[in-house]
């Protein structure tokens, strides 16, 4: 039975913590890795398989970047050395045990030994929507407004403000607690 690597937390140190560094990695600029037990990021991965999917996450968790396919070029490995976990965990798992539709967009995490989909807040996202479309409505209206309280509004004018102001109180209108299912009001043109 294989053993799976899941090495956490590395971060940059000035040299590999068992050597100094040679003179030509100094020349060159390496930067040396070490993880919270002290693994030298270049030298531990050789602990990892070939063919298991490496998967690379941050302090809560959130999957940052995935190795889930074999590199091209390199056959069938699928290699950890594509990953640069600086300020990141890495661990691998069997191809059969990985859920084939994670990705590395923001929206799993790796928790308790579980690889899961974050739940989404539908409404949290729709009011982040209502919120953005009414900041970019008052920008538009405001201008508008001051010319026809100027009396300086051309016709034009005067109908995009009646437009964005339609626009406005029917997004203010909207039912985020139905969300993801949402009418939203079309954008004035």
């Amino acid at each position: 039975m294989i053993k799976l690597q899941h090495i956490k937390n590395f971060r940059i140190v000035d040299a590999p913590l068992n050597r100094q560094p040679t003179k030509q990695e100094v020349d060159i600029g390496v930067i040396f890795l070490a993880s919270e037990d002290g693994q030298d990021w270049y030298e531990c991965q050789a602990l990892f398989s070939d063919n298991t999917v490496k998967i690379m996450y941050d302090a809560e968790g959130i999957i940052r970047a995935l190795v889930d396919k074999p590199v091209p070029q390199r056959g069938d490995i699928y290699a950890v050395s594509m990953l640069w976990p600086v300020d990141m965990s890495v661990m691998e798992i069997s191809v059969d045990d990985y859920p084939p539709d994670c990705q590395a967009d923001g929206n799993w995490r790796y928790a308790e030994g579980n690889i899961e989909k974050i739940p989404t807040d539908y409404i949290a996202v729709a009011e982040t929507k209502k919120s953005q479309l009414m900041a970019e409505a008052n920008i538009a209206i405001a201008p508008l407004e001051r010319a026809v309280k100027l009396n300086m509004a051309t016709d034009e004018e005067s109908r995009r403000l009646d437009a964005w102001e339609l626009y406005s109180v029917l997004l203010n209108r909207v039912d985020t607690s139905t969300a993801p299912d949402i009418e939203w009001p079309v954008k004035p043109e």
